[in-house]
Protein backbone atom coordinates (compact mmCIF):
# COMPACT_ATOMS: atom_id res chain seq x y z
CA UNK A 1 0.00 0.00 0.00
CA UNK A 2 2.10 2.91 1.23
CA UNK A 3 5.33 0.92 1.42
CA UNK A 4 7.28 3.23 -0.87
CA UNK A 5 5.89 6.60 0.14
CA UNK A 6 5.45 6.06 3.89
CA UNK A 7 8.22 8.45 4.89
CA UNK A 8 6.54 11.15 2.81
CA UNK A 9 2.96 10.36 3.77
CA UNK A 10 2.38 13.58 5.70
CA UNK A 11 3.78 15.58 2.80
CA UNK A 12 1.48 13.87 0.29
CA UNK A 13 -1.63 14.54 2.37
CA UNK A 14 -0.70 17.95 3.74
CA UNK A 15 -3.72 19.32 1.84
CA UNK A 16 -6.08 17.23 4.01
CA UNK A 17 -7.81 19.12 6.84
CA UNK A 18 -7.28 16.68 9.70
CA UNK A 19 -8.07 19.36 12.27
CA UNK A 20 -11.53 19.95 10.82
CA UNK A 21 -12.24 16.23 10.56
CA UNK A 22 -11.14 15.69 14.17
CA UNK A 23 -13.43 18.53 15.21
CA UNK A 24 -16.34 16.87 13.44
CA UNK A 25 -15.62 13.56 15.18
CA UNK A 26 -15.50 15.31 18.54
CA UNK A 27 -18.75 17.19 17.84
CA UNK A 28 -20.46 13.91 16.95
CA UNK A 29 -19.20 12.27 20.15
CA UNK A 30 -20.36 15.18 22.27
CA UNK A 31 -23.84 15.04 20.71
CA UNK A 32 -24.23 11.49 22.04
CA UNK A 33 -24.35 12.83 25.61
CA UNK A 34 -22.36 9.84 26.82
CA UNK A 35 -19.17 9.73 28.83
CA UNK A 36 -16.99 8.52 25.95
CA UNK A 37 -13.33 8.61 26.93
CA UNK A 38 -11.51 6.07 24.74
CA UNK A 39 -11.03 5.80 20.97
CA UNK A 40 -9.47 3.10 18.81
CA UNK A 41 -8.25 4.51 15.50
CA UNK A 42 -8.21 1.63 12.99
CA UNK A 43 -5.83 2.10 10.04
CA UNK A 44 -4.55 5.10 11.96
CA UNK A 45 -1.85 6.04 9.45
CA UNK A 46 0.51 8.57 11.00
CA UNK A 47 -2.04 9.59 13.67
CA UNK A 48 -2.82 13.06 12.33
CA UNK A 49 -6.39 12.83 13.66
CA UNK A 50 -5.02 11.91 17.08
CA UNK A 51 -2.93 15.07 17.12
CA UNK A 52 -6.19 17.02 17.51
CA UNK A 53 -8.17 14.49 19.56
CA UNK A 54 -5.63 13.38 22.15
CA UNK A 55 -6.33 16.42 24.35
CA UNK A 56 -9.88 15.14 24.85
CA UNK A 57 -9.69 11.33 24.65
CA UNK A 58 -7.34 8.44 25.29
CA UNK A 59 -6.54 7.22 21.76
CA UNK A 60 -4.93 3.96 20.67
CA UNK A 61 -4.39 2.85 17.11
CA UNK A 62 -3.55 0.01 14.76
CA UNK A 63 -2.08 0.04 11.28
CA UNK A 64 -0.59 -2.54 8.94
CA UNK A 65 2.44 -0.33 8.20
CA UNK A 66 5.18 -0.50 10.90
CA UNK A 67 6.61 2.87 9.83
CA UNK A 68 3.20 4.52 10.29
CA UNK A 69 2.89 2.96 13.74
CA UNK A 70 6.29 4.34 14.75
CA UNK A 71 5.32 7.83 13.56
CA UNK A 72 1.94 7.57 15.29
CA UNK A 73 3.65 6.71 18.59
CA UNK A 74 5.88 9.76 18.27
CA UNK A 75 2.86 12.03 17.75
CA UNK A 76 0.78 10.52 20.54
CA UNK A 77 3.19 9.00 23.10
CA UNK A 78 0.42 8.22 25.58
CA UNK A 79 -1.40 6.07 23.03
CA UNK A 80 -0.91 2.36 22.52
CA UNK A 81 -0.15 1.73 18.83
CA UNK A 82 0.22 -1.71 17.28
CA UNK A 83 1.04 -3.22 13.91
CA UNK A 84 -2.10 -5.17 13.09
CA UNK A 85 -4.42 -6.17 10.25
CA UNK A 86 -7.91 -4.70 10.65
CA UNK A 87 -9.46 -7.94 9.38
CA UNK A 88 -8.03 -9.94 12.29
CA UNK A 89 -6.77 -8.24 15.43
CA UNK A 90 -7.02 -8.93 19.17
CA UNK A 91 -6.10 -6.13 21.55
CA UNK A 92 -7.61 -7.52 24.75
CA UNK A 93 -9.51 -4.32 25.54
CA UNK A 94 -12.63 -2.45 24.45
CA UNK A 95 -13.29 1.15 23.48
CA UNK A 96 -16.07 3.71 23.59
CA UNK A 97 -15.50 4.74 19.98
CA UNK A 98 -13.89 2.85 17.11
CA UNK A 99 -13.17 4.96 14.04
CA UNK A 100 -11.88 3.93 10.62
CA UNK A 101 -11.42 7.07 8.52
CA UNK A 102 -9.95 8.23 5.19
CA UNK A 103 -11.78 5.41 3.34
CA UNK A 104 -9.34 2.85 4.74
CA UNK A 105 -12.15 0.28 4.94
CA UNK A 106 -11.79 -0.16 1.17
CA UNK A 107 -8.50 -1.98 1.65
CA UNK A 108 -10.34 -5.08 2.89
CA UNK A 109 -11.37 -5.52 -0.78
CA UNK A 110 -14.05 -8.22 -0.48
CA UNK A 111 -17.53 -8.39 1.12
CA UNK A 112 -16.43 -11.40 3.19
CA UNK A 113 -13.46 -9.55 4.67
CA UNK A 114 -15.63 -6.48 5.19
CA UNK A 115 -17.93 -8.50 7.47
CA UNK A 116 -14.95 -10.08 9.20
CA UNK A 117 -13.46 -6.64 9.85
CA UNK A 118 -16.69 -5.25 11.27
CA UNK A 119 -16.91 -8.26 13.59
CA UNK A 120 -13.48 -7.29 14.95
CA UNK A 121 -14.78 -3.76 15.50
CA UNK A 122 -17.84 -5.04 17.37
CA UNK A 123 -15.73 -7.31 19.58
CA UNK A 124 -13.57 -4.34 20.62
CA UNK A 125 -16.51 -1.99 21.29
CA UNK A 126 -18.00 -1.20 24.69
CA UNK A 127 -21.68 -2.07 24.99
CA UNK A 128 -22.96 1.50 24.52
CA UNK A 129 -20.15 2.58 22.19
CA UNK A 130 -20.17 3.80 18.59
CA UNK A 131 -18.36 2.82 15.39
CA UNK A 132 -17.54 5.47 12.76
CA UNK A 133 -16.54 4.22 9.30
CA UNK A 134 -15.79 6.54 6.38
CA UNK A 135 -16.47 4.59 3.17
CA UNK A 136 -14.56 4.35 -0.09
CA UNK A 137 -16.28 5.02 -3.41
CA UNK A 138 -19.24 2.96 -4.61
CA UNK A 139 -19.00 0.95 -7.86
CA UNK A 140 -21.33 3.28 -9.77
CA UNK A 141 -19.16 6.37 -9.33
CA UNK A 142 -15.72 4.83 -9.95
CA UNK A 143 -14.23 5.98 -13.26
CA UNK A 144 -11.57 3.98 -15.09
CA UNK A 145 -8.94 5.75 -17.13
CA UNK A 146 -9.02 8.89 -15.01
CA UNK A 147 -5.76 10.80 -14.60
CA UNK A 148 -5.23 13.22 -11.71
CA UNK A 149 -2.30 15.32 -10.57
CA UNK A 150 -1.70 17.03 -7.24
CA UNK A 151 1.22 19.13 -6.06
CA UNK A 152 2.03 20.31 -2.56
CA UNK A 153 4.90 21.42 -0.34
CA UNK A 154 5.65 20.86 3.34
CA UNK A 155 8.76 21.55 5.41
CA UNK A 156 10.83 22.28 2.33
CA UNK A 157 9.80 19.10 0.50
CA UNK A 158 7.97 19.56 -2.80
CA UNK A 159 5.73 16.75 -4.04
CA UNK A 160 4.00 16.04 -7.32
CA UNK A 161 1.74 12.98 -7.67
CA UNK A 162 0.12 11.66 -10.82
CA UNK A 163 -2.47 8.90 -10.60
CA UNK A 164 -4.27 6.65 -13.08
CA UNK A 165 -7.45 4.70 -12.25
CA UNK A 166 -8.35 1.20 -13.36
CA UNK A 167 -10.69 -1.56 -12.22
CA UNK A 168 -10.94 -5.33 -11.89
CA UNK A 169 -14.50 -6.35 -11.09
CA UNK A 170 -15.45 -4.47 -7.95
CA UNK A 171 -11.89 -3.65 -6.98
CA UNK A 172 -10.61 -0.20 -7.82
CA UNK A 173 -6.97 0.13 -8.85
CA UNK A 174 -4.99 3.33 -8.41
CA UNK A 175 -1.51 3.58 -9.86
CA UNK A 176 0.53 6.42 -8.38
CA UNK A 177 3.79 8.00 -9.50
CA UNK A 178 5.48 10.47 -7.14
CA UNK A 179 8.26 13.01 -7.46
CA UNK A 180 9.72 14.41 -4.23
CA UNK A 181 12.15 17.28 -4.44
CA UNK A 182 14.26 18.84 -1.70
CA UNK A 183 17.65 20.46 -1.30
CA UNK A 184 19.30 17.04 -1.47
CA UNK A 185 17.78 16.13 -4.85
CA UNK A 186 14.76 14.46 -6.47
CA UNK A 187 13.33 11.02 -5.68
CA UNK A 188 10.79 9.01 -7.67
CA UNK A 189 8.42 6.32 -6.36
CA UNK A 190 5.57 4.29 -7.82
CA UNK A 191 2.76 2.43 -6.00
CA UNK A 192 -0.42 0.54 -6.76
CA UNK A 193 -3.40 0.60 -4.40
CA UNK A 194 -6.34 -1.80 -4.64
CA UNK A 195 -9.57 -1.08 -2.75
CA UNK A 196 -12.96 -2.74 -2.78
CA UNK A 197 -15.92 -0.90 -4.29
CA UNK A 198 -18.92 -1.58 -2.04
CA UNK A 199 -22.47 -0.43 -2.68
CA UNK A 200 -24.42 1.27 0.11
CA UNK A 201 -26.56 -1.86 0.34
CA UNK A 202 -23.47 -4.06 0.69
CA UNK A 203 -22.08 -1.84 3.42
CA UNK A 204 -25.32 -1.79 5.39
CA UNK A 205 -25.72 -5.56 4.93
CA UNK A 206 -22.18 -6.17 6.19
CA UNK A 207 -22.77 -4.14 9.34
CA UNK A 208 -25.96 -6.06 10.05
CA UNK A 209 -24.30 -9.42 9.39
CA UNK A 210 -21.63 -8.41 11.90
CA UNK A 211 -24.30 -7.86 14.56
CA UNK A 212 -24.45 -4.08 14.35
CA UNK A 213 -27.22 -1.53 13.92
CA UNK A 214 -26.14 1.08 11.39
CA UNK A 215 -27.17 4.39 9.91
CA UNK A 216 -25.69 6.04 6.84
CA UNK A 217 -24.95 9.73 7.37
CA UNK A 218 -25.52 11.04 3.85
CA UNK A 219 -25.08 14.64 5.05
CA UNK A 220 -21.36 14.02 5.21
CA UNK A 221 -20.04 14.01 8.79
CA UNK A 222 -16.66 13.55 7.15
CA UNK A 223 -15.64 13.13 3.53
CA UNK A 224 -18.07 10.92 1.60
CA UNK A 225 -20.39 10.50 4.54
CA UNK A 226 -20.12 8.12 7.44
CA UNK A 227 -21.54 4.80 8.57
CA UNK A 228 -22.38 5.07 12.25
CA UNK A 229 -22.99 1.78 14.03
CA UNK A 230 -23.76 0.35 17.45
CA UNK A 231 -24.05 -3.16 18.85
CA UNK A 232 -27.47 -4.58 17.89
Amino acid sequence: MFDLSSKYYDVIYSFKDYEQEARQVREYIERQSKDYQTILDVACGTAEHAVYLKQHYAIDGIDLNPEFVAIAKSKNPKGDYSVADMTRFRLGRKYDVIMCLFSSIGYVKTPELLVQTLVQFREHLNEDGAILVEPWLTPDVWTTGRVDTITTERHGIHMSRMSHSDREGNVSIMKFSYLFGSEVGIEHYSEEHRMGLFTVEEMIGAFREAGLDVEHDTQGLIGRGMYIARIA
